[in-house]
This record gives structure tokens, C-alpha cells and sequence, in this order.
């Protein structure tokens, strides 16, 4: 008799619900850029640590923050997304519709096209900071007016059902990009979680050239260097060694470490996006896009961006 692993199992479920899905979505919709290199294949939904689950795709990630008034999700990625994130929030036994919060990604493409099909789909209220509204308003995919209900500015607090987060601007990859912070327990110990922004300049010279960008990306780095990161999560599965940590998950015995908690992670990752970041100014313009450099810790380096993604 053959016999199908619970990992395979699990696999054909997240396809086929991630079809299921996608046939809700409007075809145009649908009809948006696609992800560039397979950033928008299927990742395993998981659980980090208390009510916080990735439902992003093998790239571009999304977190679903779980509470008893609701859900906040952070970060929409593409139009294209949205299906794959619907079928990761069905598969982990909660419902789509009850995200109450939407806060909105960096104002790039990959972090927040998918904006305004999750407001039509869920109601949700859409956060956007203060410094990233002008180009987030700029952002119609299909032509839709992109939703803006909330502003929210450095220190500013998001709060449902009895979660705090709270924003942190680290501007340079795009000029008022948000890092969230928010406390997590788990195994009677308070963990000080973060999801950093972008801290991505290795392609400076191809990001929006806006006044002050070299200088608002040096501050950026020192500030990062402050906040007590335990639980390190990014926008970009790849920056925070997310499939690797993952596997380290799925093996995880009682009493073993949370792969998640990872300070030195976090504190290796500004210094070599910091390295990358100045060696990216000694490169003519246009030359580097080809470029890779990672953050360390065996995780992935950071890929060249295709046109219209920009990490």
C-alpha cells in the first residue's frame, strides 16, 4: 500500500486550496505583474511564536497576527499574492475575513499591490506611514484607487484585541519605511519581536532618489543597531533565513529553541547590508544589479531585483 508522508499531504492541500482561491479572485485581478524569480510560489504556512504565523509566499513575506477581535495581517505583496495568502490563513484554521488590520508594506510593488484587493475582500482598515502615503497613492493596480484609512508616523501604535505594535521608521530603502515592534510570549518568557523594513541599499543607485537618501540610510543602520531584537522577521523571507529556520521548526522537540529567536541574526544582518549598502556607492551608476550579498548565518543572499521589484 503507498503511503503519502504528511509533508506531501499537507503540500497537495496548500495547491489545491491556493487554486481554490484564486478562482474567487477576479480576473482582473489577477492579471497584474507577476512575481519576478518564484517569489510568489507557495511557502509553508507556520507558526513563529504566540499568535504570530507567516502566510506569505517562498519570498515575499506576510504575517498574520492573530487575536480575539480579530486579525491584523501585515504586508499584501502583489495582486497575485493575495490567493496564496488566503489559502495559507484557510489552511492554518483561521478565516480570511476577519482581518480587521491590513498594515501596508514598504511602498514598493512586492509589499503592498495587493492592498486594495485585501480591503475588497476582508474591509479591512489599511495603515500606511505618514512619509510612504504619496507613492502608496500612486499604486492602482487594475486601475483601483489604493485604500488609505490610517496614517501612522514614527512611534505610533496599532492596537486590536489586546496586541500593541508599534512603528519604527527606518527610511533609505524608501523614505519613510516601517519596522514593526511587538512583544511575543512563549514558554512563561516575554520576547521583544521584530520585522524589520528593508534595510536593502546594496541597490541603491536603481531605489528612488529622493533628497537625503544616503544620509537617512547611515542614520538607519545606526538606529537598527539599537532596538533588542529576540524574534527576528523581515519583509523578505531570504533576510531573516526563514527556510532554514523553518526546517529547524518542523524538527523541533519540546524544550528545544525557537529557531526564530535569533539576536545575533538580526545584529549580523544590519552589518552586512550596511557593508553592502557603502560598497554599492564605490559602483558606477547602473552596475552591481547583478550583485548578491547576503546576511549571513548560512541564509540566502539577497537576490538582484527584477524590474518593478525592489525588495
Amino acid at each position: 500500500m503507498l503511503v503519502v508522508s504528511k509533508t506531501i499531504c499537507s503540500a497537495i492541500r496548500g495547491l489545491a486550496l491556493a487554486s481554490i482561491a484564486l478562482s474567487l479572485v477576479p480576473a482582473a485581478a489577477r492579471a497584474q505583474a507577476a512575481a519576478p524569480n518564484g517569489w510568489n510560489d507557495p511557502f509553508p504556512a507556520h507558526k513563529v511564536m504566540d499568535n504570530v504565523y507567516y502566510v506569505g509566499t517562498k519570498e515575499l513575506a506576510s504575517f498574520l497576527i492573530t487575536t480575539p477581535a480579530g486579525h491584523i495581517l501585515m504586508n499584501s505583496n502583489y495582486e497575485a499574492s493575495v490567493p496564496v495568502i488566503q489559502a495559507s490563513v484557510k489552511e492554518l484554521g483561521f478565516e480570511f475575513k476577519d482581518i480587521k488590520i491590513l498594515i501596508a508594506g514598504h511602498a514598493h510593488p512586492d509589499h503592498i499591490e495587493g492592498d486594495a484587493l485585501v480591503k475588497q475582500l476582508t474591509g479591512a482598515q489599511v495603515v500606511v506611514g505618514r512619509k510612504e502615503v504619496e507613492v502608496t497613492e500612486r499604486m492602482k493596480p487594475g486601475g483601483k484607487e489604493h485604500p488609505i484609512d490610517r496614517i501612522i508616523d514614527d512611534g505610533g501604535k496599532v492596537e486590536l484585541g489586546g496586541m500593541v505594535l508599534t512603528a519604527h521608521e527606518l527610511p533609505g530603502h524608501t523614505r519613510g519605511c516601517l519596522a514593526w515592534s511587538m512583544n511575543l510570549k512563549e514558554g512563561g518568557k516575554t520576547y521583544y519581536a521584530f520585522v524589520e523594513c528593508s534595510l536593502n541599499g546594496q541597490f541603491v543607485q536603481s531605489l528612488d532618489q529622493y533628497p537625503g537618501i544616503l544620509d537617512d540610510f547611515r542614520a538607519t543602520y545606526k538606529k537598527a543597531r539599537t532596538f533588542p531584537v529576540e524574534v527576528f522577521l523581515s519583509s523578505h523571507g531570504q533576510f531573516y533565513g526563514m527556510a532554514a529556520k523553518y526546517e529547524k521548526l518542523k524538527t523541533r522537540k519540546d524544550g528545544d529553541p525557537n529557531p526564530f529567536v535569533d539576536a545575533k541574526g538580526y545584529l549580523d544582518h544590519v552589518e552586512q547590508f550596511e557593508a553592502t549598502f557603502e560598497r554599492a556607492l564605490t559602483q558606477p551608476a547602473g552596475a552591481g544589479r547583478g550583485g548578491r550579498g547576503g546576511r549571513g548565518g548560512g541564509a540566502a543572499p539577497a537576490a538582484a531585483p527584477a524590474p518593478g521589484a525592489r525588495q
